[in-house]
């Protein structure tokens, strides 16, 4: 029997610069606890590098979300950097977490049963970081509910609405790069190992490009998850979703470790990105691997067709990496 769409509470937890303690509010002890740790191993990891707080205190805000392949639950929010009176460097962060009844079809559309909860957290942040006193914006947080509904069928029909609107043209104008081909060819090449191996683990996250427009942003990012999460499928992944800014493009990271603090460590620190993360602005060497693979080709020369509808990439994307 389906479930009903569930209001999902929030908590919240961190440092404030008006505030000389850490603060917390939760429904959820153990999981505000849960992400608590997670932040310290991520600031510690930051801190060993001498230039560390100049690189946190750039951090734009990001959302997020831990999904998987086989959990039942997943986990969202928001999270900016933030110190408190004395000036000692943590983030302040805003979570919920969700039931899910079929993480497989979740994890590709999470973007979109996820966004009235992110439209949400980021204004109450706002209200929190721009006030003098922050109780009324912190008791406004710990207040507010979002109802969320993961198998509502709205979300796979706005979904394949997208995909029919648009084209890998479109696609392009909407990121602002020459080649959603690459991007697309680089995604199968990259994984196919993955599901031939039955790995659960990648070390490396990827960088993918998304439109500064909120709306799209989260339809972009559900395709390039549903091209992702079919590799996926035969082990149990842990994912970790950041959405944010990178080198002044909005940009959605994929970690492959659930909570793997070095996700976060990538996302935050350059030097340390150019090592953990998989990036495709310069991504040449796609069309040198698949020059022996004839139905990859095929696929490229399809993608080479700027008309070609994203329904049409996305079903033939499938079918040459089944």
């Amino acid at each position: 029997m389906k479930r009903p769409p569930q209001t999902a509470r929030i908590g919240y937890f961190g440092k404030l610069p008006t505030r000389a303690d850490f603060i917390k509010a939760a429904d959820n002890l153990a999981l505000a606890n849960l992400l608590d740790g997670w932040l310290a191993e991520v600031m510690n990891l930051l801190s060993i590098d001498p230039r560390w707080k100049l690189n946190y205190d750039a951090m734009q805000p990001l959302d997020f979300a831990f999904v998987g392949t086989r959990s039942k639950r997943a986990i969202a929010g928001h999270l900016r950097a933030s110190s408190d009176l004395s000036q000692r460097r943590y983030p302040f962060l805003s979570m919920s977490a969700i039931e899910i009844d079929d993480p497989r079809s979740f994890v590709a559309r999470s973007p979109l049963v996820l966004a009235p909860l992110w439209e949400l957290l980021e204004p109450l942040a706002d209200d929190v970081f721009d006030a003098a006193e922050p109780e009324a914006g912190l008791q406004a947080i710990a207040a507010s509910t979002v109802d969320i509904d993961p198998a509502a069928a709205d979300h796979q029909q706005l979904f394949m609405d997208f995909l029919d609107r648009h084209s890998v043209a479109g696609l392009e104008a909407m990121l602002g790069r020459a080649s959603v081909r690459r991007m697309i060819l680089a995604i199968g090449l990259l994984l196919q190992p993955v599901r031939r191996c039955g790995a659960a683990r990648l070390d490396k996250s990827l960088v993918l490009p998304l439109p500064p427009a909120p709306r799209q942003r989260y339809l972009v990012a559900a395709f390039w998850l549903d091209l992702i999460t079919p590799f996926l499928q035969q082990a149990d992944f842990e994912l970790s979703l950041f959405f944010g800014e990178q080198r002044e493009q909005q940009v959605l990271v994929v970690g492959f470790g659930g909570a793997a603090p070095e996700t976060l460590q990538a996302v935050i620190d350059p030097l340390y990105a150019a090592e953990q993360q998989i990036t495709f602005e310069y991504a040449g060497w796609v069309d040198e691997l698949i020059s022996g693979d004839a139905n990859v080709q095929k696929l490229s020369a399809y993608l080479d067709q700027g008309q070609l509808s994203l329904r049409s990439a996305h079903a033939l994307f499938h079918e040459t990496f089944a």
